[in-house]
């Protein structure tokens, strides 16, 4: 039952964490990496494309941590070695067939970097279901999230279009327009939170000062 505890309150976390991370960094790649290198506007923008698909990765990444622990914590040491060399073997694969190619080149790196992880976190899904006695519902651990996620994305994209129009040209005005629709995402991704019980009282018991946190946002 402690087990069963444990790997459900952590499967919320990460998707409640990893997903809104991703799908955030994933929408607004373009206005951050143009906040965060405003004399190489060239090479952010060219570079929009390529952190679009790694912060989709970004979540196969942290479900592929989260499933490698739970597979040593049960002395399943090798496994994660195992996936990640089969991982490994896929993305060298699917570079050479894609950046050799002149018409892709460089954009079929993230490709072949957002399979890599997709396919650890999968094969790692595989094994954690396999190898625990009481199977975790993968289903309702990540519905939620992604449902959560793609609202908050559309407000993101959204919020920062209108921001963009209103505020006007200049860097530091894009910077400003940027920044509020973040804000904007995070708002409405913690009340969705809150109103469809993505996380409860008793997964913040694992975090730090999760307590607290429970009685600020009055989690159940």
């Amino acid at each position: 039952r402690d087990v069963n505890r444990v790997v459900s309150a952590s499967f919320r976390l990460i998707a409640a964490l990893a997903v809104p991370a991703g799908v955030g960094l994933s929408v607004m790649a373009g206005p951050i990496l143009l906040l965060l290198y405003p004399s190489q506007q060239t090479a952010a923008v060219a570079a929009a494309y390529h952190l679009r698909i790694l912060g989709i990765a970004s979540i196969f990444v942290c479900v592929m941590l989260l499933t490698n622990s739970i597979m040593q914590a049960h002395e399943k040491v090798r496994l994660p070695i195992y996936t990640m060399l089969i991982g490994g073997t896929v993305k060298v694969a699917i570079n050479y067939l894609l950046v050799g190619r002149a018409d892709i080149n460089i954009k079929g790196a993230p490709i072949g970097t957002l399979v890599c992880y997709a396919l650890i976190a999968v094969l790692n899904l595989m094994l954690v279901y396999r190898m625990l006695e009481q199977k975790p519902n993968y289903l309702s651990f990540f519905v939620k999230p992604v449902l959560a996620s793609a609202v908050m994305g559309a407000a993101a994209w959204a919020s920062h279009g209108l921001f963009s129009r209103v505020l006007g040209a200049g860097y530091l005005r894009q910077s400003l327009a940027t920044l509020l629709a973040i804000g904007v995402a995070v708002v409405v991704y913690l009340i969705l939170v809150i109103a469809l019980r993505i996380i409860t009282r008793e997964d913040l018991k694992l975090v730090p000062k999760g307590d607290k946190i429970a009685r600020l946002f009055r989690l159940r």
